[in-house]
This record gives C-alpha cells, sequence and structure tokens, in this order.
C-alpha cells in the first residue's frame, strides 16, 4: 500500500483505506477501483492523495475494530477543525472535552498493533489530521505506560492543542515559500498558539507546560542544541515522541518533502534517546505496525530482503529472506548482530494495470 498523490490517480487504481465524510458516511470502500468520476469527487472534496494497493496486492485484513477507529479519526479531524476556528474566532472552546472523550474511547482499547494510516488534504486539515494523529498515539502509549484517566485528558488536550499556533499564520504569507522556510515560519509561530491555549484554558496550565516542554525539547533538537528541559515528566515525552514520529511519517502539505517510512522513523528516534524517551519509543512501537511479513526492506549489506516473520521483542530485527543469496536470517541471532534493517523499500515508479 502506497500514497498517491491527488494529482497522480488514475482509473483504475485500488483504493486501500477507506474514505469518509464530515458526516461519518462511507464515500470510498477498500478495494474499490476508481474511475475519472471518482477522481473529480476526490478533488471536490479537497483530498490531496490516498493510499492506494499495488494491482496484485491482496486486500490487507481489517477488523470491525479497526474500521471504527479509521471512521472515528475522519470525524474527529473534521470536528477539531471547526473547533478551531471557534477557537481563533470567539475565543473559546465547547466542543474539545468531547473530542478528548471521543479519541480515549476509540484509542484507549486496543491490546495489539493496529495500522496507523497517514493521510491528508487540505493545509488546515493538514494541522488538524497531524493533531488527531497525534492525539491518538499519545492515548495508545499512555495506555501501555499506564496513564489513568485524568493524565489521558490532560495529554490529549494537549496534543490536540499543540500546534494551535499553525493557524494563524495566512496563507499568503507561505505563498512561493520554499518547503524549509514554511516550516521555519510555523514553526515560529508556535508561540503565539501556546498563548491562545492559556485563554482557552487558563485552569488547565498542565496542558500548556506540556506543550511549551515539547516545543523546547524539538526546538533543541532541530537545531542540534542541549535540552534545556530538564527531566522531562511521561506526558511530554508522550508528545515529544508522537509529535516528531507523525511529522515524520506525514505527507507533506507543500509537497516538497518525501514522507519517511516507519522505519527510518523509528530508527532515527533510538538514536537520539536523550531526546525520545526508550521507553515511549519501546510502547510506540508496541502499538503500531512498524514492519509486517510481507514488507520488502534494505539491509545495511545493500542487499534487499523479505520480511518472513516478527520473532524477537525487536520489531526492526525480525527474521528475513535475503533475496539475492536465498538466505533466511534472524536478525536477532547474535551472528547476525551486524546486519541491520535500514528503510522499506519504495517503489520506482507509478505504473498501474489499469482495467479498461
Amino acid at each position: 500500500m502506497r500514497f498517491v498523490k491527488e494529482m497522480d490517480l488514475k482509473r483504475g487504481m485500488r483504493i486501500g483505506r477507506p474514505i469518509f465524510n464530515r458526516k461519518g458516511d462511507l464515500i470510498f470502500d477498500r478495494d474499490t477501483r476508481i474511475t475519472d468520476e471518482d477522481i473529480l469527487k476526490l478533488r471536490n472534496l479537497k483530498v490531496m492523495g490516498i493510499f492506494t494497493l499495488d494491482p496484485g496486492e491482496p486486500l490487507p485484513p481489517m477488523t470491525a475494530e479497526e474500521f471504527e477507529y479509521e471512521k472515528n479519526r475522519f470525524l474527529n479531524v473534521y470536528a477539531l477543525r471547526d473547533e478551531m476556528k471557534e477557537i481563533l474566532v470567539l475565543h473559546r472552546a465547547r466542543k474539545l472535552d468531547g473530542i478528548v472523550d471521543s479519541i480515549i474511547a476509540a484509542s484507549g482499547g486496543f491490546k495489539k498493533r493496529i495500522e496507523f494510516p497517514q493521510s491528508i488534504r487540505s493545509r488546515d486539515e493538514y494541522v488538524c489530521s497531524h493533531s488527531v494523529n497525534v492525539a491518538s498515539l499519545v492515548t495508545l502509549m499512555g495506555s501501555r505506560l499506564g496513564l489513568v484517566e485524568s493524565e489521558k485528558k490532560i495529554i490529549v488536550l494537549a496534543a490536540l492543542l499543540h500546534d494551535i499556533g499553525k493557524f494563524v499564520v495566512p496563507d499568503k504569507i507561505l505563498e512561493d515559500e520554499t518547503p524549509e522556510e514554511t516550516e521555519r515560519i510555523l514553526f515560529n509561530a508556535q508561540d503565539m498558539g501556546f498563548e491562545m491555549i492559556d485563554n482557552v484554558l487558563p485552569d488547565d496550565i498542565k496542558v500548556v507546560n506540556t506543550c511549551i516542554n515539547a516545543y523546547r525539547i524539538l526546538r533543541d533538537h532541530r537545531f542540534g542544541r542541549k535540552p534545556d528541559v530538564q527531566k522531562p515528566n511521561l506526558l511530554t515525552r508522550l508528545l515529544v515522541v508522537a509529535d516528531s514520529f507523525d511529522s515524520m511519517t506525514a505527507i507533506d502539505a507543500s509537497g516538497g518533502k518525501d514522507p519517511d517510512s516507519y522505519v527510518v522513523a523509528l530508527r532515527h528516534m533510538r538514536f537520539y534517546p536523550e531526546v525520545f524517551d526508550l521507553k515511549v519509543t519501546d510502547a510506540l512501537e508496541a502499538s503500531i505496525e512498524i514492519l509486517k511479513p510481507g514488507t520488502t526492506v534494505m539491509l545495511n549489506n545493500r542487499k534487499q530482503a523479505l520480511v518472513t516473520a516478527l520473532t524477537g521483542a525487536d520489531v526492526l530485527r525480525p527474521t528475513v529472506l535475503e533475496l539475492e543469496t536465498n538466505r533466511i536470517l534472524n536478525l536477532e541471532e547474535q551472528v547476525n548482530r551486524d546486519i541491520e534493517i535500514v528503510d522499506v523499500v519504495k517503489k520506482l515508479d507509478n505504473r498501474h494495470v489499469v482495467d479498461r
């Protein structure tokens, strides 16, 4: 399954994940082969792209629980977008508690790893989609780390509001800017966002402090500086990991950056344990599908391999079939410890089999 931008959609492509409207109605089910009319409908919905299945790729399983999770995610993105407008115009939040409860209910009960989809639309929905994804991730990880209900509400509120400053940047300011300059402008808008959080939630000092501390840690990491936040609490550490993971793997709204794979994102965070807490990244790894059997990967010996089984505690050290040599390698075994997965293998072209 791979993400195809709206401009690259072609008749006959197969939809990989369900698509809903703001009422929660299913617009396109999985395995639907899109027509020219469908492409026009998707463009009218301002969909920036969809996940598609390759011609011979089997439809991956999706439980009823995962289907409801996906539907809930769509609904919460729409609801958060409406709530953000309320906050920006009227300086009040009326439905945030309902969105928080919905995310906790939908994300807090999974006992196994789940598929964690990435999809975005317009720029404002990019921020909302990112924030809902981060809120889902902190709930999934927090549940595994034993957060109580009151702590879950604080961290989910922080996740939903941590990027609110990006809404105050007019689109015209970002016109003709490079992706790097756009990122810098949006990053610097965060201070204004923290003031807005403080005004809307004056009694929730833990929410704004969590947002500020996570921002400072990520700012220092971005500029290669030593973190100035000493001993951040668990809520801050959750937000740092969730925000970074989703930012690295999301489709860039500006179109200037290809997303990192989940493997690359996890490897990056493991490389900086002073920034990304190891217990939290372990909880992330245990919560979502990073790798699964059938995935083609690139090894650090420059050979491609097929993941055949997740055999041990470390998802990045599965059993693989090295394609060139036809060797089965259990990367958990000591004899293979010098062999590592570098990345998943991406498709080299956009060829598709189209039914006429």
